[in-house]
């Protein structure tokens, strides 16, 4: 009967991967992408991460209103959170990265603990060609535009160096 049931779990999740739409399995392949090549273990500690898609389409849990990451710098114990947002193209030299009230709410946080933003843009969420960090105190809209990112680039697949985070 424990036989059964582990493998009736393991067919669940495996379907529940499955049926996930894109934009959510994109998404969760660049946050992976964000946690585990720009902010390495051996120099972030992770203190939070928001649930994803499987977790929340059985009940919404409210920490999922945080950004995607909370991270501890271990070098200097200064802590921030990071929103990752994928996104395959620019449209019109422009992105849109979240709604008005996600700009609101990460606006409302970052006034006690510092949210910075990493913007992904490519083909494969896993592997971007274009990564940008902007600190959330510089963003005021919704909409981004390639030439107000152009000195937020990075170089994808380095880990972030704690020094630039200006936290």
């Amino acid at each position: 009967m424990n036989l059964l049931f582990k493998i009736s779990v393991a067919v669940q999740k495996a379907m529940d991967e499955f049926n996930k739409p894109e934009p959510y399995a994109k998404g969760e392949a660049f946050q992976n992408y964000v946690c585990h090549k720009l902010f390495p273990d051996s120099s972030y500690e992770l203190l939070h991460r928001t649930h994803g898609y499987t977790v929340n389409k059985e009940r919404y849990v409210g920490d999922s209103r945080y950004p995607d990451f909370q991270f501890r710098v271990k070098n200097n114990k200064k802590e921030f959170f990071v929103e990752a947002k994928y996104r395959s193209t620019f449209n019109q030299d422009r992105v849109e990265w979240c709604s008005f009230n996600q700009l609101r709410r990460y606006q409302v946080i970052d006034k006690k603990t510092p949210v910075i933003v990493i913007l992904g843009v490519g083909e494969k969420p896993s592997a971007p060609s274009q990564i940008f960090m902007v600190a959330m105190k510089d963003i005021k809209y919704t909409m981004l535009y390639k030439s107000f990112l152009k000195k937020y680039e990075l170089c994808p697949a380095q880990p972030v160096d704690y020094r630039v985070l200006c936290l």
